[in-house]
């Protein structure tokens, strides 16, 4: 390289990933971990049903799911900042929406806003930066998560900060607004593209290959995308990314209301949540630590059966010793999963599809946000979220029993190469 295409600093590299996590983290807090919060106030004050409000959680989640291609599309168009300039000017007029919502439609246009903004602004660019920037990409991708998944712990304060202080659930919506909007005009001030982040990429690249680890698989084949979603494995992952979020969302959606219904106060379930938040963002910078020694496929299976402990538990609900396994199966199972499906494709398949592949697995996963409607319908339906919490733990059960029968994949013979150092 000459001197024009260096390798960026360590401070512009840390820069960069500080800043996509602090977007990561603010979309995070303010939407799917504390929509569930505020949406009691907004259900009494408003005077919406439960189904109502599930079906407007649902939407955050299908927006999301259903958009999750355009961010790649966009990014192999326009660059990465123009992607997250749009991303939040579409979040800014979504919280718009949510501040003056008096009807049901102002609601269910906000929520589709956040979820298409949240893809625009959160994994799918960042993990597409962050993965081309740093050599040891699980413990990259571990920090990114976790101090993204830290959202999850403010976003119910953000909630009671807001009725404490102005008396209004409507400026918590005001709030998330005004922060997102300057940490994404910030994120494109700085981020840097180009011929040097080629360069920087290739030759990440390059010392991946001459550094890989035996113990931890990584393709020396040159996979399209295209290839990549003809094999089997592909959707375990996709399969495995859509079990956490179908779990999660639910979790999120309810869990303060479900809690309610067993007889402990919305102080304490909130607590909760956050705790589980908490541990799920720093289950994900361990999980990052780990995956740079141990097969993330072990660290994914591990991680789906805590899910399972843990949304069992919250089914259950009714004691302590049921809430504690509930804050850890799920804080610990959701993150670890996270880091672990987005590490896997980028081990499996390469660097180079990446960004289409994590799109894809993001639109694969959009079909578990049909659950907060149907959890909302059974509520109103049998007066208790507990048999929802039951039905939706039979996913993760099966898509473990698929990743413990996955194995790497491979290209047919005669279509493999040695991969580049970057693509």
């Amino acid at each position: 390289m000459n001197d024009h295409h260096q390798a960026y600093s360590r401070t512009y590299q840390g820069g960069v990933l500080l800043l996509f996590s602090l977007l990561f983290f603010l979309v995070t807090a303010a939407t799917f971990t504390s929509l569930g919060v505020v949406l009691p106030s907004m259900i009494k004050e408003l005077q919406w049903s439960w189904a109502d409000a599930g079906l407007g959680f649902t939407l955050l989640g299908l927006a999301c799911g259903l958009s999750s291609y355009l961010p790649a599309f966009f990014i192999r168009k326009v660059g990465v900042r123009a992607t997250l300039l749009l991303g939040t000017l579409i979040l800014m007029a979504g919280f718009g929406r949510l501040y003056s919502a008096h009807g049901i439609a102002a609601y269910f246009i906000g929520t589709t806003l956040l979820g298409i903004g949240f893809s625009f602004v959160a994994t799918v660019p960042g993990t597409h930066v962050i993965g081309r920037l740093f050599e040891k990409q699980s413990l990259a991708f571990g920090i990114y998560f976790t101090l993204g998944g830290l959202g999850g712990v403010v976003g119910p304060w953000i909630y009671f900060l807001a009725v404490n202080v102005w008396g209004s659930w409507r400026m918590h919506w005001g709030l998330c607004g005004a922060l997102l909007a300057g940490a994404g005009l910030l994120t494109c001030l700085v981020l840097r593209e180009g011929e040097r982040e080629k360069a920087h990429a290739a030759g990440v690249g390059q010392r991946i290959q001459a550094a890989s680890s035996k113990s931890i698989y990584r393709t020396a084949e040159v996979w399209s995308a295209r290839q990549a979603l003809r094999t089997w494995q592909f959707y375990v992952i996709a399969a495995a990314y859509t079990s956490f979020l179908l779990c999660g969302i639910t979790v999120n959606s309810f869990a303060v209301a479900h809690l309610g219904d067993r007889g402990f106060s919305p102080e304490i379930a909130a607590s909760l949540l956050s705790a589980q938040a908490l541990i799920n963002a720093f289950s994900r910078v361990g999980g990052g630590v780990f995956g740079e020694f141990v097969e993330p496929k072990k660290l994914l299976a591990g991680s789906l059966a805590l899910i399972i402990v843990g949304v069992l538990a919250l089914s259950a609900g009714n004691s302590w010793p049921m809430l504690i396994l509930f804050t850890a199966g799920i804080g610990i199972g959701y993150g670890m999963t996270f880091l672990a499906t987005s590490v896997l494709l980028s081990n499996y398949f390469g660097r180079g599809p990446y960004l289409e592949l994590f799109s894809v697995t993001n639109l694969i996963s959009t079909v578990a946000c049909i659950s907060p409607f149907l959890a909302g319908a059974i509520k109103d339906q049998t007066g208790s979220f507990s048999m929802a919490f039951l039905m939706i733990a039979i996913v993760p059960i099966l898509v473990l029993l698929a990743t413990l029968a996955m194995r790497p994949p491979g290209l047919p013979q005669g279509s493999a190469s040695p991969q580049p150092a970057t693509r």
